[in-house]
């Protein structure tokens, strides 16, 4: 089963256990016999994206990740090694997800996007979940890697696919977006999302959202909307909120009172 980190401390106490796990091992001779770190990363790795064939993804080995093309969205999960892993110690991986978009990139750089990024939406595997915990998985131990590595197939299978799910084409993107956390996350940067798949009224909740979220740059928000509407902003924003704003401007978006 993953270990779960739901808080600072317990970053820091995974950090702590991991060091003193991999201690032992640092600036010595590796046992013959015990199994390297890359290779029991990259096995495992492979494993959990051989279970994903048959679903359309693709394994690059060069690039610890899977990945499929849906619609205009390309869907990727990438595993990242601890930086503590040790052979014969301490070999844990982490999983991440991400939904990119060509077609989006090129959208946000014609129309002046808050970023422009071809990044639909990335976060850790474990964000995704109803506990909204990072997750780490063991991989050290060969009697308990293949229940590991099932762990990790479930997690994919369990709570990245139906994320992957809501961006399978731009209608379903449209229709879930505002229920997506990992999208709405970041308001700002999803109101191209919204505009870019044609949903105003999506568009109009993530201005809700931006301004209920960030009560810090409200007073900022309605000024520089007052001053742009006067005075448009012409070529690159100074910043990711004066784009924002200009986006609201330029799509006639209605502004919360």
């Amino acid at each position: 089963m993953p270990k779960k980190l739901a808080s600072l401390d317990d970053h820091v106490q995974d950090i702590t256990e991991s060091r003193g796990r991999s201690h032992a091992g640092r600036f010595q001779a590796v046992p013959e016999g015990t199994e390297l770190v890359g290779d029991v990363v990259l096995d495992s790795c492979s494993a959990v994206a051989a279970a994903f064939a048959a679903d359309g993804f693709k394994w690059a080995k060069s690039g610890l990740r899977f990945s499929r093309k849906a619609g205009p969205f390309t869907q990727i999960v990438s595993f990242q090694a601890d930086s503590a892993n040790t052979s014969g110690h301490h070999v844990a991986v982490a999983m991440h997800a991400q939904v990119k978009s060509a077609a989006l990139e090129k959208w946000r750089q014609i129309n002046h996007g808050v970023t422009d990024s071809a990044t639909v939406w990335t976060t850790q595997a474990g964000y995704l979940g109803p506990a909204h915990t990072y997750l780490k998985w063991q991989l050290v131990d060969a009697h308990t890697r293949a229940d590991e590595i099932q762990s990790m197939i479930e997690t994919v299978r369990g709570i990245v696919l139906p994320a992957f799910d809501a961006c399978s084409s731009m209608e379903s993107l449209s229709t879930h977006l505002l229920a997506r956390p990992e999208i709405t996350r970041f308001p700002d940067w999803a109101l191209d999302i919204a505009l870019w798949v044609g949903n105003k009224q999506a568009a109009e909740g993530l201005i809700k959202i931006f301004l209920e979220s960030r009560s810090d740059l409200a007073a900022f928000f309605y000024q520089e909307y007052q001053r742009q509407r006067q005075t448009p902003v012409v070529g690159k924003a100074a910043n990711r909120y004066q784009a924002f704003v200009r986006l609201c401007i330029d799509a006639s978006l209605q502004i919360p009172a």
